[in-house]
């Protein structure tokens, strides 16, 4: 029941949070279980709220050990579909209780679920995959022990790209890998060999699924917040690294660090007249959604930075606390408009403000670029390499 009603507040709070969520196949997000993903971990909580609120079934996924330890705690996480891995950093006295972990992970999977695994292990808010832990190629190989297993469980490998970890309006784009299933994986090998074989494969898929910025955060930055204008959107991360392997480190270097962050950009001039006419049309409720909304978003923001101090749980716990506040804030600026308007419903839209003011921001952040890049001669040429369709696939 928690579960269900956490599952559909996030999704509604997603949109807000979000600006766009693209799937490199969307219609895997109704996949049946058993089924593992395998995915990175940029970041922290934020990764499995997403996947665990856009997949059609439950998701159960790994969740650091030392959160369980309360007993409140802990049964508030395991209503949520979390289960504990320990570390040796959290004590080598806690290692044995892995092996419960073990025996969960497969029970869910035999009750045909769905396991989230982060490979990485550790979060690093990055653009960049990093090597992969032992823990779901044990725990895949392990299940694949089972004959129900070995022949209806696979592994999707899942890459999370992000373009900004710290707040509002971010967007994401997830690619999926292909599946590895356990005849990828020779019978004759030893469990070390099966092991190191079984991280080959899935680091191949996810070296595939995730955009890595190869030391220029802020181009990685631009190519995933401008991923659906570009060619070829259907091959979206084919598309962004044809585009950033074409893009020089002398453009690289001077031109995207001079725009404004997220490096939203319109295309053309086209686009460009099209906002300016969004941030013409759209002024008086964005700017009433600003208004509504900047006391509740400032004070939590306050708050979180405070408690983080610039963790990668920055973003998590910013979307948790406003997933529990904003509901309370918005029925409090209802009761108001019942005591003073004589209008009150109208509030009831206040949501929409809030995201006309997202877009409105998308409008000025694209227009500010678009003057930016058209003002100089390399910025143009700097365009005309991004928006232009790749050479192959």
């Amino acid at each position: 029941m928690l579960y269900a009603f956490v599952k559909i507040l996030s999704r509604l709070a997603l949109k807000l949070f979000c600006r766009q969520v693209t799937f490199s196949d969307r219609a895997l997000l109704k996949s049946e279980g058993p089924l593992i993903l395998a995915c990175n971990h940029p970041n922290s909580f934020f990764d499995a709220i997403l996947l665990g609120s856009l997949f059609e079934r439950p998701v159960h996924f790994l969740a650091r050990g030392d959160a369980f330890r309360k007993p409140l705690v802990r049964k508030f996480l395991s209503a949520l579909r979390m289960i504990p891995i320990y570390r040796l950093s959290e004590g080598r006295e806690y290692l044995a209780l892995n092996d419960s972990t073990f025996e969960r992970c497969q029970d869910v999977l035999l009750q045909g679920g769905i396991l989230l695994i982060f490979s990485e292990g550790l979060c690093k808010n990055q653009w960049d995959l990093r090597p992969l832990k032992k823990g779901t190629a044990r725990i895949a190989l392990e299940a694949w022990k089972n004959p129900i297993l070995a022949r209806n469980c696979a592994v999707l490998p899942v890459g999370l790209n992000y373009n900004s970890f710290s707040g509002f309006g971010k967007r994401i784009l997830v690619h999926f890998g292909e599946k590895i299933r356990e005849e990828d994986i020779p019978a004759t090998l030893s469990m070390s060999e099966r092991i190191l074989h079984f991280n080959t494969l899935l680091t191949a898929q996810l070296q595939h699924s995730v955009l890595s910025a190869h030391g220029n955060d802020e181009l990685a930055q631009m190519l995933i917040s401008n991923h659906t204008r570009i060619p070829g959107s259907s091959h979206t991360i084919t598309s962004l690294k044809d585009i950033q392997a074409r893009i020089s480190p002398h453009q690289a270097e001077k031109v995207v660090a001079q725009l404004k962050p997220p490096a939203l950009s319109p295309a053309n001039t086209a686009s460009f007249a099209a906002d300016l006419a969004g941030i013409i049309l759209l002024l008086l409720p964005a700017a009433a959604g600003w208004i509504l909304h900047i006391p509740c978003y400032l004070l939590v923001k306050r708050f979180v930075v405070q408690k983080t101090n610039g963790t990668v749980f920055y973003d998590s716990v910013l979307f948790g606390l406003l997933l529990l506040t904003y509901p309370l804030y918005w029925m409090l600026l209802n009761i108001a408009g019942m005591i003073w308007l004589d209008h009150w419903y109208v509030l009831l839209f206040i949501p929409f403000l809030a995201w006309t003011t997202l877009i409105w921001l998308d409008c000025l952040n694209r227009s500010v670029n678009f003057l930016r890049l058209y003002s100089r001669e390399d910025g143009r040429a700097f365009v005309n390499v991004f928006y232009s369709a790749p050479s192959s696939r």
